[in-house]
């Protein structure tokens, strides 16, 4: 079979393979076998291999291809020793093992002259046939012949394997563990050298073996890397174990939670790894280990011991004779040697002509239990048990008997320890023997673990109350069992305060109580909301005792905001919502609040604002009237005030009743914002100066989304505990008060105050859609000014009388 072609004319030796062919000849610089020619020939001939034989093809008509001198005329078939003149060259072509040569002959003896062709004197010489090489050629010939094949067949190999090297990758083949032998097979001549291989790109069969191991077999590929590296691991072949135990039969085997059968086990098969092996056996304690399998075929051995899980017990009784009961369970009659399996029985002894006997006992795995002599009697033995205080709970052993006062009969001539607690007391222990038929009294003082609690209360007067008795008036502290106490303080005329407290040790706790006093609709005769004739709805509000302002630590607290007492004790309505732009244009029709930054705020049902101090009492004297009310405010020298006493027309909220409403919780304390103590705000709760109006407004607040950029029409948003709305947010709102500035820390009790009598502005409290700085949306914050603000408007309030 032909593997290679070597070609060999003036360019030298070169070899070439079935995919190369068809190969030209010419005398061209770009032929594949080039021959002699005074004219550059693209092709004069082609070589061919046609199912694993060579053919010569003439291509142009006026070069003679002549085979063996015969001229061939389209393909013919060339055989080893054939001569192939093509032109004026000659080769010489052999067949030799697997490679066809074609090698350039120098000889010229064999040239035929051509018929032209004239002597020098003139005499025409006749052509004659040249014999064939094997017929003719000399011993010196031939071996001159062998040399120089034999010369082109070592340098033609000698390429072969310089190409076969600097084309060749590195590939390093990784086996974990150290294989007993790697063979690596596939396409020609892989090389192994120091560890490596030299192959061609492609794909080779790898057969590893190891003793121990799976045969491993894998088709593998080389890329045009020119150093690659393939790692592969052996898998171990299983491993044999036998198993045997102590006792020998009926042990059940588990691996890793799976039942695998029941020893003696003499030969199982399992891979290499860690298990976790487990045997179980009646009667026996349940025995684990993890155990290693090595695999490769290994047969290892286990032995298993397990102890068992019974002891021997031993029951006796004086007099003999008596039934022995275990858990209900007749097991026979005392003196009694019994197997028992490691836990807590209860025992009791049964004889005519005896008290029951009863007690209890452990039985630990592999110790032998002997016990004591249980003596029968024939009369019972009582304790009568009582405690201070009483309700104590009772125990015996571990077994609960019951609640102080208590009566239970014990057996006697025997030691019993008896536990009282109560929570709140320590436990108090006890050691009692009976003799037969005796009665016997235990009384006992639990000693309190106590706590203590000091309770300041306002009014001073008022009375405490700790689980209904008096305990004193004003600051009480007391020290108290450390359980739940209920406590009560009452004075006439205020809500009673009740509260569970339970006093820790170590830890005195106090409470600062201010009671409220009771105050309702009902108690002052007036309905709890009332509407006026343009449709304002107003909450009747029973206000109390507070604390204005706010402490100096207060982030955003401004210096107006000092902390003063004040006792709203008159009731008083005020309006649900903000007075509307429908509402005020029935007072002044000319009224326009106007628009800001291209925002329409004219709207019917958006709160009015644009207007002043002055604008917004005269609306509340046009109501009054019109609902048949004495009017609040008169003019005095050219400026509008306040008659005093102040009647039960329609006004303007006074800030402390602003304060009251918006900030006063039903626990008496009062929140910071009108969303609780933080900022800001993580729930929609009112209109503020939020995301939405983040192109019209500087500062908003961060991360606030209220749904509006300006006003938002009034009950947008949730009313608060009394059912009104808007009060923190929406637009802030005119107070009936002069600004001024209170007594910081005064101990002045400021009841119902309607700040001062004169001053150059009026209060202003509350956010607005215009605000979201930290400092303008606390609900302490006090502004001032007569004039109008786009985002400042105004609610209602009157006194009931």
């Amino acid at each position: 079979m032909i593997k290679q072609i070597c070609i060999t004319d003036n360019r030298g030796p070169r070899f070439y393979t079935h995919t190369d062919f068809p190969l030209s000849v010419g005398s061209h610089p770009g032929a594949d076998v080039h021959i002699s020619s005074i004219v550059q020939l693209k092709s004069a001939a082609s070589l061919f291999i046609i199912v694993n034989r060579v053919y010569i093809e003439s291509q142009n008509s006026k070069v003679k291809v002549l085979l063996n001198d015969d001229q061939i005329k389209g393909q013919k078939e060339i055989q080893h020793d054939d001569f192939l003149q093509i032109g004026d060259t000659t080769f010489h072509c052999e067949h030799i093992g697997d490679t066809f040569s074609i090698s350039l002959y120098d000889d010229q003896a064999h040239v035929t002259l051509k018929e032209e062709d004239i002597a020098e004197h003139g005499d025409i010489i006749e052509p004659i046939s040249i014999p064939k090489a094997t017929d003719k050629t000399s011993p010196g010939k031939s071996l001159v012949r062998i040399f120089l094949f034999s010369a082109l067949l070592f340098f033609g190999f000698l390429g072969l394997i310089l190409a076969y090297v600097f084309t060749s990758k590195s590939l390093l083949i990784e086996i974990e563990p150290k294989p007993d032998s790697v063979a690596l097979s596939g396409k020609i001549w892989p090389i192994h050298i120091h560890g490596r291989y030299l192959v061609q790109p492609g794909y080779y069969d790898l057969e590893v073996t190891k003793e121990g191991y799976y045969p491993f077999s894998k088709e593998i590929r080389v890329t045009k890397s020119q150093s690659q590296i393939q790692t592969y691991a052996l898998k171990k072949k299983p491993g044999f174990l036998k198993i045997t135990s102590a006792p020998e039969q009926d042990v059940v085997i588990f691996l890793d939670e799976k039942r695998i059968g029941t020893a003696p086990i003499e030969e199982l098969k399992l891979d290499a790894g860690s298990y976790v092996l487990q045997a179980f056996a009646n009667r026996y304690q349940q025995f684990s280990t993890q155990i290693v399998i090595e695999g490769k075929e290994t047969k290892q051995e286990l032995h298993i011991e397990l102890l068992p899980n019974w002891s021997e017990v031993s029951i006796s009784s004086k007099p003999d004779g008596a039934e022995v009961w275990l858990d209900g369970n007749n097991k026979g009659i005392t003196p009694l040697t019994i197997e028992l399996l490691a836990g807590k029985y209860s025992l009791e002894l049964l004889h005519q002509d005896y008290i029951p006997y009863t007690t209890e006992f452990s039985v630990i795995a592999n110790e032998a239990l002997n016990l004591p002599i249980a003596e029968l009697f024939t009369k019972a033995s009582h304790l009568v048990i009582t405690s201070t205080p009483p309700k104590a709970t009772v125990t015996i052993g571990a077994e609960e008997k019951g609640i102080t006062p208590l009566t239970i009969r014990l057996n006697p001539n025997i030691e019993h320890t008896l536990s009282l607690s109560k929570p709140g007391f320590k436990t108090s222990q006890h050691k009692v023997s009976l003799k037969p038929g005796e009665q016997q009294s235990l009384t006992t003082t639990l000693e309190a673990i106590l706590g203590s609690v000091i309770f300041t209360v306002d009014p001073k007067d008022a009375e405490v109350f700790v689980n209904g008795k008096f305990s004193g008036k004003g600051q009480v502290k007391l020290s108290l069992p450390s359980t739940s106490h209920r406590f009560e303080i009452r004075k006439s005329g205020y809500e009673v305060y009740e509260k569970m407290v339970s006093p820790t040790p170590g830890q005195p706790q106090a409470f600062d109580v201010v009671l409220n006093r009771i105050t309702s609709a009902t108690s002052v005769n007036q309905p709890s909301s009332i509407r006026t004739s343009q449709g304002h709805e107003l909450r009747l509000i029973i206000g109390g005792k507070f604390t204005m302002g706010t402490h100096r630590r207060e982030q955003g607290r401004r210096s107006n905001e000092t902390l003063h007492t004040v006792d709203l004790q008159r009731p008083f309505y005020i309006s649900t919502a903000e007075v509307t732009n429908a509402q005020f244009a029935a007072f002044q029709a000319i009224h326009n609040t106007g628009s800001y930054k291209g925002h329409d705020l004219s709207s019917s049902s958006l709160p009015v604002a644009n207007v002043s101090w002055e604008d917004a009492a005269r609306y509340c004297n046009w109501l009054s009237e019109k609902d048949g009310l004495e009017q609040v405010y008169v003019e005095h020298n050219g400026v509008l005030v306040a008659k005093n006493p102040v009647p039960a027309g329609y006004r303007l909220p006074t800030e402390s009743e602003w304060e009251w409403v918006v900030r006063i919780q039903n626990d008496g304390t009062s929140t910071k914002y009108e969303w609780g103590d933080g900022y800001p705000p993580h729930q929609v709760i009112g209109n503020y100066a939020d995301a939405s109006a983040s192109e019209i407004l500087d500062t908003t607040v961060p991360d606030y989304d209220d749904g509006y950029s300006v006003a938002a029409p009034i009950g947008s948003f949730k009313p608060n505990r009394f059912g009104i709305y808007d009060l923190g947010g929406n637009v802030a709102e005119w107070c009936h008060d002069y600004h001024s500035i209170y007594p910081s820390l005064s101990d002045e009790i400021f009841i119902d105050p309607l700040g001062p009598k004169t001053g150059d502005k009026h209060i202003i409290r509350g956010g607005s859609w215009k605000r979201g700085d930290l400092s303008s949306t606390r609900l302490s914050y006090r502004d001032r000014d007569n004039k109008k603000h786009i985002d400042v408007g105004f609610r209602l309030a009157k006194y009931i009388d």
